[in-house]
């Protein structure tokens, strides 16, 4: 992993605003005068926001193509189109892997941790939680990951791969730091350069919390009743210790501002009608007559009047060049500005754990336990909170809930319903839909006829860029379809 030598200067360059060569970092004629130590405050703001677009670009797009959130369309040269058909190499994870997630995000949120620990404990608080957050997703989608050795910058450019497990284990007391370092005294605390939460420590250790229940949920997988012994350990320190409502999802909001837009809406914009919400996603709304549909997907009009609703795009069929379909809307894009299909503001936030998911982790953990009653009422919940997040009425949410096939004892129907809702209340929100379909089964997915490989991949590819620097280390990859992350159980 020899980019980690650099990642020192792109922390410190995405914080200032600045570009320079790589090189240019390691010129010992260098001006002793050079600013060597970013302000914190301003790396807080480079790590969010690397966070953010991080989450809304590759990483997303990748795996709701996967769980047939969204599909490709646009013609087989289309970079989606090919996504859609499970044709992803290890070249298409090279900018994702290194510059947005090891030599980007997590590289400025460890130069924050660095600079803070010790004076300024809210901002490294904060860090440690970006920093169990990112590296969670990140072993999510790529299972074995470099952890205890990454980071370390021009100590260790070829750090070991820890196992997903391991990288589980060290993330709990790496969260629990983070909340501990919230509790303490700091020179420095952070305000509105807190993009997320705007200084509220608060928010953020019941962020931690609640992410550490997400993590906790992972170890369940399929119809058992078997849980992490921590979940019900953790819960015991009371609703308080949690989100409590909306607005205290995990969210970035980005401006209206064009450059500024979020990843979603920039793709939208600069790659039109090459990702369309999926058929399998729009059809499970459709057959629930979904109130979130208008929020979430445009009206779809045939020219000669014979259809009038919201359709989507069969995955698998990106070739066809057709673009008779439903669009994203501003769920995922933000306020309209007029009636065009490139009308909208773009400051819609990015999703990344939100409240609904919170009380679906509930709902899914009471029903594995026999707690049929608190089952449904966090069902009910987290239906409500999406809802609510999408603008939906009282009045239907009310009716939506009223439709809800009632939950009983543990059993396939039961978990279905749970986890199908999920997946509607998580649209936008990358790699947990695709987990959840690893772990339990649902939704329930058909692979595309005209896959590369027989089966949804259930596993990213490691960068190839990577497996050249770092070749040593880096685990060989050659199956996508193998279960290759500890929780998942395979097909």
């Amino acid at each position: 992993m020899q980019f980690l030598r650099f990642t020192k200067y792109i922390a410190l360059s995405a914080a200032l605003g600045f570009l320079s060569s790589c090189n240019d970092f390691l010129d010992v004629n260098a001006s002793p005068n050079a600013v060597l130590v970013a302000p914190a405050s301003n790396v807080l703001v480079s790590a969010q926001t690397q966070m953010g677009f991080l989450m809304g670009s590759d990483i997303h797009r990748y795996t709701s193509l996967f769980v047939q959130q969204n599909a490709g369309q646009g013609g087989a040269s289309v970079q989606t189109v090919n996504y859609d058909t499970y044709n992803i190499s290890a070249t298409d994870v090279n900018n994702l892997w290194r510059s947005n997630i090891y030599g980007g995000a997590l590289a400025d949120m460890q130069k924050l941790n660095e600079q803070t620990t010790g004076t300024s404990p809210a901002y490294s608080g904060i860090a440690k939680l970006m920093q169990a957050y990112t590296f969670s997703v990140t072993t999510d989608a790529f299972g074995d990951i470099p952890f205890t050795d990454a980071l370390k910058f021009g100590e260790n450019v070829k750090p070991v791969y820890d196992k997903s497990a391991d990288v589980y284990t060290k993330l709990i007391p790496l969260i629990d730091d983070g909340i501990a370092d919230l509790d303490k005294a700091s020179a420095l605390t952070p305000t509105t350069d807190d993009l997320i939460y705007g200084g509220a420590l608060a928010k953020w250790k019941k962020f931690g919390n609640t992410l550490k229940l997400r993590l906790y949920l992972h170890y369940s997988n399929k119809l058992s009743a078997t849980v992490n012994p921590g979940f019900a350990t953790l819960l015991a320190k009371g609703p308080a210790t949690f989100m409590q409502d909306n607005t205290d999802n995990f969210q970035l909001t980005f401006d209206a501002v064009a450059g500024k837009t979020n990843p979603i809406n920039q793709f939208e914009t600069s790659r039109l009608n090459n990702f369309f919400p999926s058929a399998t996603l729009v059809e499970l709304m459709n057959a629930k007559t979904d109130p979130r549909r208008p929020s979430y997907f445009t009206v779809y009009t045939a020219t000669d009047g014979s259809f009038t609703g919201y359709r989507g795009v069969a995955n698998g069929t990106g070739v066809n060049l057709s673009t008779n379909f439903s669009r994203i809307n501003t769920f995922l894009r933000g306020a309209r500005t007029g009636t065009g299909v490139q009308d909208y503001t773009g400051d819609a936030p990015i999703r990344m754990l939100t409240f609904a998911e919170y009380n679906f982790i509930l709902a899914e953990y009471y029903l594995r336990t026999g707690d049929v009653v608190n089952a449904q009422a966090k069902l009910n919940a987290g239906v409500t909170a999406s809802m609510q997040m999408a603008g939906v009425a009282a009045t239907d949410i009310t009716a939506y809930l009223g439709k809800l096939t009632p939950l009983t004892a543990l059993s396939a129907q039961s978990l279905r319903t749970i986890i199908e809702e999920k997946y509607v209340a998580n649209y936008g929100v990358a790699v947990e839909p695709w987990s959840d379909w690893r772990r339990t089964g649902y939704p329930a997915l058909t692979p595309v006829s005209n896959g590369v490989l027989k089966q949804i991949p259930r596993i990213l590819p490691y960068s190839d860029l990577e497996r050249v620097a770092n070749r040593e280390n880096t685990p060989a990859r050659t199956d996508l379809t193998t279960a290759s992350v500890f929780w998942d159980p395979g097909l």
